[in-house]
């Protein structure tokens, strides 16, 4: 059995990336210069003891989405101008979602690294409202601001494949994955709706074995470019594991205009404990849009894959905290903002290796979705009404890497300085040298990650 499910899990590990994103051709691996990677996991335990079962795929993303589009471009194009649309329709419903969340999430260490994927947690909610049913599934329909699961399925599939790229040298792709334990029954119609709606992979095997840990750990660790390890060691099933729902995000890109070694620089950083020396990278005069809000300043360099990373430098006697409560940041990403110039900028920013974890539980508790934590309150009778489920934790890892060729960043979460004046001259200095604010936006504002450096 052991050498069936390894096997299995050869042929889930090599192929889903593919199938989650409806893609044609072999799968290609992480070779350029800026990767950004979440990886979500719940744990969903119940309180029966642990079965014995053997490997199956229960049922495999996205393939007849991609069969009923095969060959026909009058169909693209028809999906392609239906997911712009709903697209803009989901960042307007979503924006709230994303604003609050981070918020809440940075507010939890301000004087600490911190970063995660606001589009991973919206993915990997939306995936817990096909499994979930009465006020379980309503209290998450709330929260992502949606009506009904209709239209978060639309959100879904629009911002999948809006992030989705691939032309073999800028990559940005999303997988999802459902593991059953083998003796769980459920509903096929379910798994089949997670499958197409929500691009996931159903597969069933023995959790309580040491290999389907294993198993886990490596699909895990294929699907993130092997940048968290020192976390998906760490992923396990809980004795009392019935599910674990498994999400992830790899985006690479390199700079439009890589930074020049020659011109680094050491400095000063003034970090929240005292002042730290780094290596800053420079760009002398760049010519670009300069943003400013009531509390920060903001410039973005563009990816080739068509993302933008953006730095947010609070201005002086304001902090990250103040830039994230106030939200304007987020009209900026998505272009709405009116307050800009064209400049030359003289811009520093850090090189950096940060990360961050912590359990998520009470955050996603405080923002509403409360009913899922509860064994007298949880409906997961969606996709099983003979076993009663209840999550335990959501517990989250994540790291991002930057340097003069690009950025590689990571996340992995587990369920058991100018501001309030327009810029007075055509040339200003952009030093990030004081506690910042970052966000990997997808085009059309999508914010696939935000973090804040307080130690580069």
């Amino acid at each position: 059995m052991h050498e069936k499910l390894a096997k299995a899990l050869d042929y889930i590990s090599d192929r889903h990336i593919a199938e989650a994103a409806g893609a044609k051709g072999q799968r290609r691996y992480w070779l350029c210069a800026v990767a950004a990677v979440l990886a979500v996991v719940l744990l969903i335990n119940l309180f029966n003891g642990p079965m014995t079962v053997q490997a199956k795929a229960v049922s495999i993303a996205s393939e007849s989405r991609q069969a009923d589009r095969d060959g026909d471009f009058d169909i693209w194009y028809a999906e392609l101008e239906q997911r712009e649309a709903a697209t803009l329709e989901a960042l307007s419903s979503l924006s709230e979602f994303f604003a609050d969340s981070s918020a809440r999430y940075m507010a939890a260490g301000q004087a600490e690294n911190r970063v995660w994927s606001p589009v991973n947690a919206f993915m990997a909610l939306a995936a817990l409202a096909e499994t979930t049913g009465g006020n379980s599934r309503q209290q998450i329909l709330e929260v992502l601001g949606t009506e009904n699961l209709d239209t978060l399925r639309a959100q879904v599939g629009a911002l999948w494949e809006s992030v989705y790229r691939d032309d073999g040298h800028e990559i940005s792709v999303l997988a999802n994955s459902l593991w059953l334990d083998e003796g769980l029954s459920y509903d096929q119609a379910v798994m089949d709706n997670l499958a197409y709606f929500d691009y996931a992979s159903v597969y069933q095997c023995d959790l309580g074995s040491p290999k389907s840990v294993k198993a886990l750990q490596t699909w895990l660790n294929k699907n993130t470019g092997n940048l968290l390890k020192q976390y998906t060691k760490e992923a396990v099933f809980p004795g009392e594991a019935v599910m674990t729902l498994a999400s992830t995000v790899y985006l690479q890109a390199k700079w439009g205009s890589p930074f020049s070694a020659a011109k680094n620089t050491q400095g000063a950083f003034h970090a929240p404990g005292g002042d730290i020396t780094c290596t800053f990278m420079n760009k002398k005069e760049l010519q670009t849009d300069y943003y400013w809000g009531d509390s920060f300043g903001a410039v973005g360099l563009d990816l080739k894959n068509g993302c933008t990373m953006w730095f947010f430098l609070p201005d002086a006697g304001k902090t990250v905290a103040d830039v994230l409560d106030e939200g304007e940041y987020l009209d900026v990403i998505t272009q709405k903002s009116e307050n800009n110039q064209y400049l030359k900028v003289n811009l520093s920013v850090p090189k950096f290796d940060i990360s961050s974890g912590g359990d998520l539980k009470e955050m996603f508790q405080a923002l509403g979705v409360t009913d899922i934590f509860s064994p007298e309150t949880a409906d997961f009778t969606a996709i099983t009404a003979d076993t009663p489920v209840v999550i335990t934790s959501v517990n989250q890892a994540a790291r991002v890497l930057i340097d003069e060729e690009g950025v590689k960043a990571a996340s992995y979460i587990e369920l058991p300085g100018a501001g309030a004046a327009p810029p007075p001259e055509e040339t200003i200095d952009f030093v990030l040298d004081r506690p910042f604010l970052f966000v990997i936006e997808a085009g059309g504002g999508i914010p696939l990650f935000v973090g804040a450096v307080n130690q580069p």
